[in-house]
């Protein structure tokens, strides 16, 4: 809902006496509407980073000067639309309104029209003709600038503007305004009547260099895109057109911008009696978008694998399954067998496992059941060239003892590939179920025992031979968080290869506490399959997922400057927009190289609910919301559970075992596996300070240290201060089990 304003002071302007009220401000075209399309198209060239190369840039600066202001000057078609390149150039040369201006007069005796409307597929259709009549073969209309280098020839500029310097200025703007509440209907009707109130606020103060929030700006940048529009209006309601200078990007203490947003913000409250900062309407920073590394090949997530191989001896009529095991000792790589028998000459048992361990030291073992073992042999350089099977039977007398073969089977390498490559989950195909129940099996082997075989010698009743691999092993992937200490660090100038992400302005030379934790595989102490940097700045949390000087992931905690309150957009918003009460949650966002890959907002009594009655599933689960590629948001559902002394947070898509600082992802989800396990790590260390902040500790236990999200603050330029929670409980922890949900959640996580 928008916020009731109180009444502003009739002051009359020395400029008009007839404007007296913001909502006086003359504004004559439907800026709401508009700043919709206008995000759209920024969005469509965010999308496309190969236009914001230096060669790309500086061509279509070319082609906007040489070929569309001329046939924009020539046609009297109102509703041409130019190819993104040249929009862009565009959009970054009207956004310079004194400049743009100055520049059409001179070449053209006229300010070339705009206005923002959505780039239709029968529009582009109709703009591409047009051009091409007057064009023919001279210069295409779309051009790929991802695949070609675009030789510009001799020309002499006449406009006067630096235009590839301004688009990339603006290239940055996007970002900040990319969440779905700046495409919300009531978060833009108020960001409407807020650029009213800015441009009376410059009204009464001539002189004031004035800074708008994000709200504010992104309808201020609508307005400048409708370049005779803006200019009558701003005549009308300041008797000059209002400068855009989005040179001044210094965020620096007492650099101008600074100097002049804190001014604003004074005579803002001065005039309005309340804040100019709004929440979700600050600065973000730089995306980190095509900054961070990514993973091509995740085969090297094979270290983490370790599967239990059942070998089954069956009659006609028994099904092959897989859900009885005896627990593994996770210390070490060897086998545990099923059942322990010592009665000389006990008959075969109907199943025998064996474990698999894809280091090359050793890479599979024994496992024996009684007197027979089932022996796996493989080509430890290839596993897909060589497995072999060897049912053996135990002969000798102490010391003696030995295993003789009885027989032996190839196991087929088709089989082998889809369990050693990270190309597509392994479905189980068994009566029992499919790849989420840990009992599917997957099959290697399956065959008819012969008749006269010695196996049916030893075991008359069985009829087959099965090998399988639960499925639910082979499709999650387990490491684990191995936590350092942590020491106070002075920034360098290299502090973004660090931290990973630009949402402060200059860090150089800024004291933080800084622990480099590694995630390892869950079974083995080697090899370090990533580093997670634990940075805590100015109390703000950031973990940032690296290795040999890569950055793949990071995950930072949000507060009030980044996301809307609930009633600052419509009451029945869906998904894209994402709301947050800084009272009574916690955020964390999650980046990659796309950009912003997901936030995760959680409820700080998360815990202290499961000490009332009245708890329902819904106190003991929060959202991550995922954004997908398409630009829509998905909402991920992650439980936390107890299960006996487990306490087990996820979703369907990755798990923690809080007991263990084990991360488990599922093969589904296998491309984003750096994002779940960073976000895996901060939800870690968050959530063991919480719990502990509640609960309280023993004094073995180990304590991460973290910071808090926190309320609002504006006392700095971007308003990140983040103020420390309180959260108080004395409530012990052995209080709490047994009280969540009994609902076990289909979590992405098998034993470890």
């Amino acid at each position: 809902m928008a916020t009731t304003l109180p009444p502003v002071a009739t002051t009359q302007s020395p400029f008009n006496p007839s404007i007296s009220h913001p909502t006086q401000i003359i504004i004559s075209e439907n800026l709401k509407q508009a700043a919709l399309d206008h995000i759209a198209y920024l969005k469509e060239f965010y999308d496309h980073p190969e236009y914001l190369k230096k060669q790309s840039r500086e061509y279509a600066v070319y082609r906007y000067e040489t070929f569309w202001l001329p046939f924009l000057a020539e046609t009297m078609e109102s509703d041409v639309i130019p190819p993104l390149d040249i929009l862009f150039v565009w959009h970054s040369h009207m956004l310079a309104p004194t400049a743009y201006a100055s520049d059409c007069e001179r070449l053209f005796g006229r300010i070339l029209s705009n206005r923002v409307r959505p780039r239709t597929p029968q529009l582009l259709q109709f703009s591409e003709q047009l051009w091409m009549k007057k064009y023919n073969r001279t210069m295409p209309y779309e051009l790929d600038y991802s695949s070609n280098i675009q030789v510009i020839p001799p020309y002499t500029s006449k406009i006067k503007y630096a235009l590839s310097q301004a688009v990339e200025r603006q290239a940055d703007f996007y970002y900040n305004v990319a969440l779905g509440h700046y495409k919300d209907s009531e978060f833009l009707d108020e960001a409407v009547k807020r650029y009213k109130k800015f441009i009376y606020l410059k009204r009464l103060n001539p002189q004031l260099y004035v800074v708008p929030m994000y709200d504010i700006d992104i309808i201020w940048h609508t307005h400048q895109l409708f370049p005779e529009a803006y200019r009558r209006d701003m005549i009308a309601n300041l008797q000059h057109v209002l400068h855009h200078d989005d040179t001044v990007q210094d965020r620096t203490s007492n650099s101008k911008l600074s100097t002049s947003d804190h001014e604003t913000r004074h005579k803002w409250f001065e005039l309005y009696g309340d804040r100019l900062p709004k929440n979700g309407c600050m600065y973000r920073g730089k995306t980190s978008k095509d900054f961070y590394q990514f993973v091509t090949d995740f085969n090297f997530l094979l270290e983490c694998q370790r599967y239990t191989m059942y070998v089954q001896f069956l009659d006609n009529k028994s099904a092959a399954t897989g859900v009885t095991r005896k627990d593994n000792d996770n210390r070490v790589s060897t086998i545990v067998s099923l059942h322990d028998h010592s009665v000389v000459g006990e008959p075969l048992p109907d199943q025998i496992f064996a474990q698999i361990n894809s280091s090359e030291q050793e890479l599979f073992a024994r496992g024996s059941s009684g007197y027979i073992e089932a022996h796996f042999e493989a080509d430890y350089t290839d596993l897909t060239a060589q497995l072999s099977l060897k049912i053996q039977q135990k002969a000798g007398y102490w010391p003696m003892n030995y295993f003789s073969t009885l027989e032996e089977f190839e196991i087929p390498a088709d089989k082998l590939l889809p369990i050693t490559q990270f190309n597509q989950p392994v479905k189980a195909n068994n009566n029992a179920g499919g790849e989420e129940e840990s009992g599917g099996l997957y099959f290697l082997f399956n065959k008819p025992i012969d008749q006269y075989s010695v196996l049916r010698q030893m075991v008359p009743t069985a009829k087959r031979l099965t090998i399988g691999i639960s499925a639910m092993d082979i499709n999650t992937v387990i490491v684990r968080y191995d936590a350092s200490q942590y020491e106070e660090a002075t920034l360098d100038t290299n502090y973004l290869t660090q931290l990973g992400t630009s949402f402060l302005f200059n860090l150089e030379n800024v004291t933080v506490r800084q622990a480099l934790h590694s995630i390892l595989p869950v079974h083995q102490d080697q090899p370090t399959l990533l580093n997670i940097r634990h940075t805590i700045l100015n109390e703000i949390d950031i973990f940032t997922a690296t290795f040999n000087s890569a950055i793949f992931a990071s995950c930072h905690s949000l507060n009030w400057s980044q996301l809307p309150l609930p009633n600052q957009v419509s009451p029945n918003h869906d998904n894209s927009i994402i709301t947050f009460e800084p009272e009574k949650e916690e955020a964390l966002i999650i980046k990659d190289h796309s950009g912003d890959w997901g936030i995760v907002k959680f409820s700080k009594d998360l815990f202290t609910a499961s000490l009332d009655d009245n708890v329902t599933d819904k106190n003991h689960q929060f959202s991550l919301y995922r954004f997908m590629p398409d630009g829509q948001v998905e909402e991920e559902i992650i439980y936390v559970d107890w299960e006996d002394d487990k306490w087990l947070i996820g979703s369907n898509n990755f798990g923690i075992e809080m007991n263990t600082w084990s991360i488990s992802v599922k093969r589904i989800a296998i491309k984003n596996s750096m994002q779940y396990i960073c976000l895996g790590a901060a939800l870690i260390s968050r959530f063991d300070t919480l719990f502990t902040q509640i609960f309280g500790r023993n004094d073995d236990e180990t304590h991460l240290t973290t910071a808090t999200n926190g309320n609002y603050n504006d006392n700095d330029l971007l308003a990140n201060d983040i103020g420390k929670i309180n959260l108080n409980g004395s409530t012990g922890i052995n209080n709490t089990r047994n009280t969540l949900s009994n609902k076990t959640p289909q979590m992405a996580m098998n034993n470890v």
